[in-house]
């Protein structure tokens, strides 16, 4: 359980991170795209990178990572 590895600050960085990458995407809703963006805000935080900035960059790295993706898809 994510409590069991994170302070409570590290836990708000990263609700607030999370909140903050989803809350303006069109897709922000979709529990997908949600989790993935948990799952590289997780692995940033277990990394050491704790900040709300670091966990914030982490969360839109995935976010491209999805859209490309995505794109690459398409073209194929």
């Amino acid at each position: 359980m994510i409590s069991e590895h994170f302070d409570i600050r590290t836990r708000i960085n990263m609700k607030l991170a999370l909140d903050r990458v989803c809350r303006n995407r069109s897709r922000g809703d979709d529990l997908g795209l949600r989790r993935l963006v948990a799952e590289n805000i997780i692995r940033s935080a277990l990394a050491g990178r704790t900040g709300i900035g670091q966990l914030v960059d982490a969360g839109e790295r995935a976010v491209i990572r999805t859209q490309a993706e995505r794109e690459s898809a398409r073209s194929s």
